[in-house]
């Protein structure tokens, strides 16, 4: 087995119960396993990577992994106007316009993508819109064959769904269908390449799957101590959605009808009461924060201080074009120093007076940076109820990328994390090592033709774009639905 050792600048190790920093510091990993973190090792290596002015860092965890070539999950297209909003026709749940190689082209180059981000342990999110039901066996089976292609950390798991819309059009047959092929997938997959693909249990939102299926869902994952993905608390639709199922709020419904469980990952959760917090960090439950998907759609949580007051584990997830994690844990920063300064929550009336709308909500403790890269690394392996990721110790899986700081554009460093989240994106990750194999050397994906899978995932873009008008009840060009932002000239 090789042994071999990264070299940089700064490393960021781990003492057992917290990140610590080495400087001139190394890694040194055999096969797939951290043999050695710190300074001056003493053993021998077959390989030597020295990083020079770079940050070696575990990889980090994305529990909301954008695998789509579509921009930011383009689930309802951009009218110019309202009488330009795209309808759905009669096509809608009939058909799955995409081929295994529509699949395959997208599903690769937005894994490409996250190793090009230093992310090396993912959980996939794709939008649904023109599926010819839920995500399919066949399309997860591709999936799983292309991460261990690729040497990509997956958590994967086809949807499951009840509805043709919301809590309407109720099939029971595609719906037992399925939740059947999402378990079988389970059971064929979890644990391939040596445990690089894992299984996951992802069920559609609640108002798009029946009651009793979320519950058998969550039993199947406790019973396999496998995670369950299931997004909730995302707004006011859904608030009144539960209201009319007979419930309260969104949590006290879950905890009525026996969902609640460590197993349980919730991604948004930004429409929740201080008590729904507080039932959440009781039964141990993450919360997957994705703040460029969230803000894109005129929404952010408040806040990640309060959250973390109330003890509930944090982690971060991209969902959205660009899958950068530095740029996420930025925007997550900022978005918490807003909350907490609450300038932005001051309403300065007329007659001199001002009105802070937040005037109820106590003052959290301020988040640091630290706080943030835990929610990519260590927090996003404590979902998973994993030991052996999102850190840089002896006997973790070798899940480690090097991050670049000689460059003007980040410009002089000091604290290695909080240079990394302000003035760092994910084009300064030059090196991507996954379970001990180099994925990624001197911002060279290896093995990649990084020229003709732009070309084949423009082509994927173009063919689901044109899906609008094919799908349009009243066949609109898709010009209709994405109107340039400029007029093009001839």
């Amino acid at each position: 087995m090789k042994t071999t050792k990264i070299k940089g600048h700064f490393v960021i190790g781990h003492d057992g119960s917290k990140h610590v920093f080495y400087r001139d510091g190394e890694v040194v990993y055999k096969d797939d396993t951290i043999i050695f973190v710190g300074k001056d090792f003493e053993g021998h290596v077959d390989e030597i990577i020295d990083t020079g002015l770079s940050i070696i860092s575990p990889g980090f965890i994305d529990l909301e992994a954008d695998i789509d070539t579509d921009h930011a999950l383009i689930d309802v297209a951009f009218p110019s106007s309202p009488e330009n909003r795209f309808v759905m026709g009669n096509k809608y749940r009939t058909i799955d316009p995409y081929t295994d190689e529509d699949f395959k082209i997208r599903q690769t180059y937005s894994i490409a993508q996250l190793i090009r981000n230093g992310i090396t342990t993912a959980m996939p999110i794709e939008g649904e819109t023109f599926h010819g039901w839920s995500q399919s066996y066949r399309e997860h089976e591709i999936m799983s064959e292309v991460g261990l292609e690729m040497g990509m950390r997956l958590y994967v798991g086809p949807s499951f769904r009840s509805y043709v819309g919301i809590g309407e059009g109720y099939d029971d047959k595609r719906s037992e269908q399925s939740f059947s092929d999402a378990l079988r997938h389970f059971e064929e997959f979890d644990g391939k390449g040596n445990g690089l693909i894992r299984g996951f249990i992802n069920p559609c939102q609640i108002r798009w799957t029946k009651e009793d299926l979320l519950v058998r869902a969550i039993r199947y994952a406790e019973q396999k101590n496998a995670p369950m993905r299931l997004h909730a608390c995302e707004g006011l639709g859904e608030w009144e959605h539960i209201r009319a199922l007979g419930g309260n709020t969104t949590i006290e419904y879950f905890e009525r009808i026996g969902l609640l469980s460590p197993k349980l990952l919730i991604p948004h959760c930004i429409v929740a009461t201080n008590r729904e917090l507080e039932t959440l960090a009781r039964y141990g439950i993450s919360v997957i924060s994705t703040p460029f998907a969230e803000i894109q759609g005129g929404t952010a949580l408040f806040s990640f201080a309060k959250y973390q007051h109330y003890g509930i584990n944090l982690t971060i997830g991209t969902d959205a074009q660009p899958v950068d994690m530095i740029r996420n844990m930025r925007l997550a920063r900022d978005l918490d120093v807003m909350c907490h300064n609450r300038q932005i929550f001051r309403r300065y009336q007329e007659d001199g007076s001002v009105m802070n709308t937040f005037q109820d909500e106590p003052e959290y403790k301020r988040m640091t940076v630290a706080d943030f890269f835990d929610a990519a690394t260590v927090n996003g392996a404590k979902a998973l109820d994993r030991t052996d990721i999102g850190k840089l110790a002896v006997g973790a899986k070798a899940d480690i990328i090097a991050i670049d700081l000689n460059d003007i554009a980040v410009g002089p460093y000091e604290d290695p994390v909080r240079t990394m989240i302000v003035s760092c994106t994910g084009s300064n990750v030059t090196h991507t090592i996954i379970n001990g194999k180099m994925l990624m050397k001197n911002k060279k994906l290896l093995g990649i033709d990084e020229d003709l899978l732009m070309k084949k995932a423009q082509v994927v873009l173009e063919k689901f774009l044109n899906l609008y008008q094919e799908y349009d009840q009243y066949n609109r060009p898709k010009e209709a639905f994405f109107p340039p932002s400029y007029q093009f000239m001839d």
